[in-house]
């Protein structure tokens, strides 16, 4: 099953901001500093001027050696930030712990 990129962030954002919501309250919270993720995705350009290029993100299945001469490597790194500019805390930042130990 392949996914369309927009479709895909789009989940990945819903599961962030879930992860940070669930966190409330909890005593040990952490701090998304990135997130990079490396996709196999198909570039599809429609011969109707307002769709524009599409990307699909290509499922790793047994299709994909079919597939591989249409498809390409991407890689996103994405920084994880809420509205007002603050990095996405998803459970106590304990990266002080960490760097002491």
């Amino acid at each position: 099953m392949d996914i369309e990129l927009a479709d895909l962030l789009a989940s990945l954002r819903s599961e962030l901001d879930r992860a940070r919501t669930d966190a409330d309250g909890k005593d040990v919270r952490f701090r998304i500093n990135s997130i990079d993720l490396e996709l196999q995705v198909a570039v599809e350009k429609s011969a109707d001027a307002k769709a524009g290029v599409r990307f699909w993100v290509v499922s790793v299945g047994g299709g994909a050696a079919a597939k591989s001469s249409r498809t390409h490597t991407i890689k996103l790194s994405l920084d994880a930030r809420t509205d007002t500019g603050d990095p996405v805390l998803t459970g106590d930042d304990v990266s002080d712990l960490l760097s002491a130990g």
